[in-house]
């Protein structure tokens, strides 16, 4: 279906792609990993059709893409949804208009197109919102509606970039069963980028892609065997991070739980503290391929003054605008030094929770305060704030970008200079400093809006999805950074995201759906709550979990998909027998179970569906 073979893209003196060669046979699902701005949507649209290239071999569908006539004849059997939110579509259409409309574009009859978007309405569980507006659908809803369009005209060949980054954890499980589904039933083909590691373990085969090259290409786990060991620590966590972060590379804290890569096996007895060494993900990989030099991240200065005890409280807040209610009767308290997170998909309220915060929204009713202080503008003289879209100014340098924050906040012409500085070597940044801001990866713009948050010694920072779309070394060194603030420096810390796995690193969360908080308290107390409500959860290896799914439904028994597996919930325990009985009459190859607790995603899940 696909076939690369030395591919090269220049833009004017930069080589985006570089000699970059893969195949992609009928139903597989190809999958593109690497930070921002390695190449990976460069590669997607020169397969689509979309995009010239200068050397190399791109054949798809059988056709030439060297040759412009043959290039137009396979486009017709292409779907390409590129990277954003709805943005293969038309806002003020309908649901059923926008189907409709790629419909039409696509020439079928009308009978067989009528045939069609019931068909996928009724998988992607639009069929009750086919009159709304695409405008007013939630993010999850969107990239459905996104995918049912690709579909429409029964494309050989689908090419998604990034096409659930955003979204809840239920819209992306259901969108992955969706485009699995169809891969799989119709013969097609895919092409799909993540910046979910989760995900990309359910690729055929994939490659990681960095500064326009592939470093490694493969099935998952043979890309697995690439990292070297993996091992976590999770007692007296914080006693031994200095010891552990001397001798060994890629060192994380999540929670009370301490992972690193070691070259080769170690010897556990070395720290008077229990070593495991654990399975590695492909967020260990990834890390452990990208040859970036570590930065030791150290705390800038000492807090001007002090914080109460509580150094934010929230009570009843609720915003309106017309009839849509952004957020409902939310309350909460957040500690001084603490590391709070608001965790929810887009559309959940974060954002306009966080402003009212900031003074930049009246709350339609309610009341909070912000290191005692309500009146707006006195709060936005204390904190520090980065917003989701705008922090940095792109026609300004990096240095001109901090002095001017810098002087906004009034930081004295000496102590500026020595934070100046701070800030530089932290991003890594000093050789560059002379350098546009518009020229710079996401990761490091967003290391360098945080830095210009805290230029002015602030108590608090508000932080809105500073990690979206971020790639996972640059999501690491952007938590370093603020667990040096928090644990070090005792800033107190709001941070926003829908990153599940990001829960691991707050103290406590607030989780929001639909303007609500359904729950709040420490990623741990959450987690044993759930276990609680929801009893056993085993994670299952097998050779179809989408078929394994449907045997589960049928038979009226709750299971996900996870990774390249399923979860199965059960408020009795079960055993390998118990699961090979339900699978083996069909089929189904079962080659791992094992019991697991529960995930920060497992218990968005269990709560919303619940509610």
């Amino acid at each position: 279906m696909i076939v690369v073979r030395q591919l090269k893209k220049r833009f004017k003196k930069r080589e985006a792609v570089k000699e970059v060669g893969f195949e992609v046979k009928k139903g597989e699902i190809f999958g593109l990993i690497g930070p921002d701005g390695a190449g990976k949507s460069t590669v997607m649209k020169i397969v689509a059709g979309v995009m010239s290239f200068e050397d190399g071999t791109v054949q798809v569908l059988g056709r030439d893409f060297r040759k412009e006539k043959e290039t137009e004849q396979a486009k017709a059997k292409i779907a390409f949804m590129p990277q954003g939110l709805g943005l293969n579509l038309y806002p003020t259409l309908s649901v059923e208009e926008n189907i409709d409309f790629f419909a039409v574009l696509h020439d079928l009859p009308k009978d067989e197109a009528k045939g069609r978007k019931e068909l996928l309405l009724k998988v992607t569980n639009l069929t009750p919102f086919r009159k709304r507006e695409a405008q007013k659908l939630s993010g999850g809803m969107t990239q459905k509606l996104g995918v049912c369009c690709s579909l429409i005209h029964k494309p050989e060949l689908l090419i998604l970039d990034e096409p659930t980054t955003g979204i809840d954890p239920i819209s992306r499980r259901e969108l992955w069963r969706l485009i699995v589904d169809f891969v799989s039933k119709e013969g097609m083909a895919a092409l799909i980028s993540t910046s979910y590691m989760d995900e990309a373990e359910r690729f055929s085969s994939l490659a990681l892609m960095i500064d326009g090259e592939f470093v490694a290409q493969g099935a998952p786990g043979e890309l697995k065997r690439l990292c070297g060991s993996v091992y976590e620590i999770d007692k007296d966590v914080k006693e031994v991070l200095p010891e552990i972060k001397k001798k060994f590379r890629h060192v994380r804290l999540k929670g009370n739980t301490l992972r690193f890569l070691a070259a080769r096996e170690i010897e556990k007895t070395f720290l008077p503290v229990a070593i495991e060494r654990v399975e590695p993900n492909l967020e260990d990989v990834f890390l452990a391929l990208k040859k970036e030099e570590e930065i030791e991240v150290k705390a800038p200065f000492t807090l001007k003054g002090t914080v109460r005890e509580h150094a934010v409280t929230v009570e009843r807040l609720t915003k309106q605008f017309d009839s849509f209610v952004a957020v409902s009767d939310v309350s909460f308290q957040i500690n001084s030094g603490e590391i709070f997170g608001l965790l929810g998909p887009n559309g959940a309220g974060k954002t306009t929770l966080i402003k009212m915060l900031c003074g930049l929204l009246i709350p339609t009713s309610g009341q909070f305060s912000v290191a005692g202080k309500r009146n707006p503008q006195e709060v936005k003289e204390i904190i520090g704030y980065m917003s989701q879209r705008f922090s940095l100014y792109k026609d300004l340098t990096i240095l001109e970008n901090l002095e001017l924050y810098g002087n906004i906040y009034k930081v004295p012409a000496p102590v500026l200079r020595e934070r100046i500085s701070w800030a530089l070597e932290t991003t890594g940044l000093e050789k560059a400093k002379n350098e546009k801001t518009d020229t710079l990866p996401l990761g490091l713009k967003q290391r360098l809006a945080l830095m210009c948050s805290v230029l002015h010694n602030p108590a608090l920072i508000f932080l809105d999805e500073p990690t979206s779309g971020v790639d996972p070394i640059q999501r690491k060194v952007f938590w370093d950074i603020i667990h040096v603030l928090a644990g070090e420096v005792g800033v107190t810390v709001l941070v926003s995201t829908h990153y599940m796995d990001e829960a691991e690193y707050c103290d406590r969360l607030c989780l929001m759906d639909q303007g609500e908080a359904i729950a709040i308290g420490g990623p741990s107390k959450l987690k044993e709550d759930a276990k609680e409500k929801i009893g056993h959860i085993y994670q299952i290896a097998l050779d179809h979990p989408f078929a394994a799914l449907d045997i589960l439904e049928k038979k009226g028994l709750y299971a996900s998909f996870y990774e390249n597996g399923i979860r199965m919930y059960s408020l009795q325990p079960i055993s390998l027998d118990d699961v090979e009985e339900l699978f083996s009459p069909h089929g189904l190859k079962v080659f791992e179970i094992k019991e697991v607790f529960p995930s920060i995603e497992d218990v968005f899940v269990h709560l919303v569906t619940s509610r």
